[in-house]
C-alpha cells in the first residue's frame, strides 16, 4: 500500500519537535447520536520526546518502540487492562492474562508444563487481506531467531522456549509453543511486544535475496494482524489508519497519529489545553505541577520497577560488603522520595519490590552512625572517593538531581562522590556491560511481574542488567525456581529468601520503588491500561 497522509480524526501519539499550532484542531470529531458525549471519531494525542526510527522491533529498540508495539497490538495473548475510569489501571501482580485475544480463541499451558497450546481465531485478516494461520506464527519466530536479538533473549534465555523446535503446527489454526522446561514467564512473553505476529505472505512478497526477512519493507509498513495499518511514515510522524479487516473490539478512535514534541514545557501546555490526550517523558517536578491541574489525570500503575545505585563489585573498596551496606545505610530514601520523586515513588524497603510483599530488610533505614562503623570495619574510617556515572537515559530525566542528592548524603559519612556525565545512552550501556563504571544509577523495569525474574535481571550471574559483576549461585537457583513456578505453596518463602540475599549482599543498592505513571488530559474518557501495556484500540475519548 502506498503511504500517504490521512485526515486528523486520529489517536495521536506525540514524541519530539512540533509546535502547539499543529494541534489546534486535534480534539475535534463528529458527534454520535444516542451514545453520550463521546464523538463518533476523535483524536487521542500521545506526546513523548523521541523521533521514530521505524516500526520493526527487530531493527529498533528506541524508547518509542514499546508504545508503537502497544498501538500495533498484533499479539497472541493479551494482558488484562482496566479502563473503567480515566485514571484506572489493572495493577494485579502477577498481571492476569486474558483467556483469549483478537487473534486467539483460547490457550492453555500443557499438563506437563512443557508447552503452550494455542487455537487461533478463524478468519482473522491483516490490512492486506491475508488470513492469519499457524504458518505466520512459524515465520515470525523464524525471523526472530534470525535477526531479533531482543526477542531471542526474552523467548529463549528468559522464557524457556525451545530454540530449535519452537512451534509444532497441528493445523492451520492449532499450534503448540514448545518449552525446554516449565516456565511461569513464557505466557507473558507471548503477551509482550517482542511477540508481534507478522503477515508472512505480505512480508515475503516484499523480501529480496539481499533482504530475506523484509527488514526494509517492515521499517515503514505494518504487515501484521493488529487493528491498525501504517499509512504514513517519517522520522517525526507515524500515521496509522484502521485495518478494515479487524473484527476486534474498538473504541471511538478513527486513526492513530504518532508525532514528536521534544520540549517538555510544550508537551505540558498541550496536555493542559487538551490538545494532547497523553504524554510522557516528564520529570517528577513537572508531574507534581500537573497533579493539581483540573484538566489532567495521572494514572499510576503498581509495578515492580525500581531505581538503584550500582557499585562495581571488582572495585577494591566498593566491592566490600561492609562498604556497600554502609552506603545503603547512609542514604535517606525518604528525603530522596520527597525531593526528587515528589512522593510519586516509595522508598525501597527490601531486596525486592514492595509489589511482591516481602518483609522489610535491615539495610534500608537511614543509620549514619552504623554506616560509619561499617566503614571503619572495612578499613576506610576516613572515607574515600569514587566516580558516579550519570546518564539522562538511566534512570530518567531526573538522574542529575538524584545524583546530586546522593552526593550530598554520602558526604555526611566522609564519601566524596564525583559525578560524571555520560551523554550517550549507548556508551552508558556498553560501559555497564563491560563493568567499566565505578558507580552508576540505573532503572530496573522488569518486563514481567515475577520476583525471580526481577532479582535475576539485575543480580543474576547472567542478568541482563548485572553491571556489577555480582554472582551468587544461591540467588540464581531461587530466582530460577520462581521463574518456573511463582504460584507454588512455598513461593512466598522463596521470595523472602531472595530479598534476604539481596539485602545482605547489596549487589544493587535499591533506592526507590516506582509505579508506572501515564499523564492524560480530560479528553481521555477510557484508556484500558496495565503496568505493562495499554490497549489504545479500545480507547474512548470525549473530545
Amino acid at each position: 500500500m502506498k503511504i500517504n497522509r490521512r485526515r486528523w480524526s486520529a489517536l495521536v501519539w506525540v514524541s519530539s519537535a512540533m509546535s502547539i499550532g499543529l494541534f489546534a484542531t486535534a480534539c475535534g470529531g463528529t458527534s454520535t447520536s444516542g451514545s453520550g458525549d463521546a464523538p463518533e471519531s476523535a483524536t487521542f494525542v500521545y506526546a513523548i520526546p523521541q523521533d521514530f526510527q521505524g516500526v520493526d522491533r527487530a531493527s529498533y529498540s528506541s524508547e518509542a518502540a514499546k508504545t508503537i508495539g502497544d498501538v500495533m497490538h498484533s499479539r497472541l495473548l493479551e494482558l488484562a487492562t482496566d479502563g473503567t475510569t480515566p485514571t484506572s489501571c489493572m495493577s494485579d501482580v502477577p498481571t492476569r492474562i486474558e483467556a483469549g485475544s483478537p487473534l486467539v480463541d483460547r490457550w492453555h499451558v500443557t499438563d506437563d508444563g512443557m508447552g503452550i497450546d494455542i487455537t487461533l481465531k478463524p478468519g482473522v485478516r491483516s490490512a492486506q487481506g491475508n488470513v492469519l494461520t499457524a504458518a505466520d506464527v512459524v515465520w515470525t519466530m523464524d525471523r526472530a531467531k534470525a535477526i531479533d536479538t531482543g526477542a531471542q533473549t526474552l523467548f529463549f534465555n528468559v522464557g524457556g522456549f525451545d530454540r530449535v523446535n519452537t512451534v509444532t503446527v497441528k493445523s492451520p489454526t492449532e499450534l503448540t509453543f514448545n518449552l525446554t522446561k516449565p516456565s511461569a514467564i513464557s505466557p507473558y512473553v507471548l503477551a509482550g511486544n517482542s511477540a508481534l505476529i507478522l503477515d508472512s505472505t505480505a512480508a515475503k512478497a516484499n523480501a529480496t535475496a539481499d533482504d530475506p526477512w523484509a527488514t526494509k519493507y517492515l521499517t515503514d509498513h505494518t504487515a501484521n494482524f493488529g487493528p491498525w495499518d501504517l499509512t504514513g511514515f517519517d522520522s517525526q510522524q507515524l500515521t496509522f489508519s484502521r485495518n478494515p479487516n479487524y473484527a476486534g473490539e474498538r473504541g471511538n478512535i478513527d486513526s492513530v497519529v504518532l508525532k514528536t514534541v521534544s520540549d517538555s514545557s510544550t508537551r505540558i501546555q498541550l496536555i493542559q489545553s487538551a490538545q494532547v490526550s497523553e504524554t510522557n517523558g516528564l520529570d517528577y517536578s513537572q508531574l507534581a505541577q500537573l497533579k493539581s491541574s483540573s484538566g489532567v489525570g495521572l494514572v499510576q500503575c503498581q509495578s515492580p520497577a525500581r531505581d538503584w545505585l550500582g557499585l562495581n563489585g571488582s572495585d577494591p573498596v566498593l566491592g566490600k560488603p561492609e562498604v556497600r551496606a554502609a552506603i545503603s545505610l547512609a542514604l535517606d530514601r525518604t528525603a530522596i522520595s520527597q525531593a526528587v520523586y515528589r512522593d510519586f515513588a516509595r522508598p525501597s524497603e527490601s531486596g525486592l519490590s514492595q509489589a511482591f510483599a516481602t518483609q522489610a530488610g535491615s539495610n534500608y533505614e537511614t543509620d549514619k552512625v552504623k554506616a560509619r562503623e561499617l566503614l571503619e570495619k572495612a578499613g576506610v574510617p576516613e572515607g574515600f572517593g569514587f566516580r558516579l556515572s550519570v546518564s539522562a537515559a538511566q534512570p530518567g530525566p531526573y538522574s542529575a538531581n538524584l545524583a546530586v542528592l546522593i552526593q550530598r548524603q554520602l558526604a555526611d559519612v566522609g564519601l566524596k562522590v564525583e559525578i560524571v556525565n555520560v551523554p550517550s545512552a549507548v556508551q552508558f550501556k556498553s560501559d555497564g556491560l563491560a563493568h567499566k563504571m565505578q558507580a552508576w544509577l540505573q532503572a530496573e523495569t522488569p518486563a514481567f511481574a515475577n520476583a525471580g525474574y526481577s532479582a535475576w535481571l539485575t543480580a543474576g550471574c547472567a542478568g541482563l542488567q548485572n553491571y556489577m559483576g555480582y554472582c551468587n549461585p544461591e540467588l540464581d537457583a531461587v530466582a530460577s525456581e520462581l521463574m518456573v513456578n511463582s504460584q507454588s505453596a512455598d513461593a512466598a518463602q522463596k521470595q523472602q529468601r531472595l530479598s534476604q540475599i539481596i539485602d545482605r549482599d547489596q549487589p544493587a543498592i535499591y533506592l526507590i520503588d516506582r509505579s508506572t505513571i501515564s499523564v492524560r488530559s480530560r479528553c481521555a474518557e477510557s484508556v484500558p491500561t496495565a503496568a505493562f501495556g495499554t490497549d489504545y484500540t479500545k480507547a474512548v475519548v470525549a473530545c
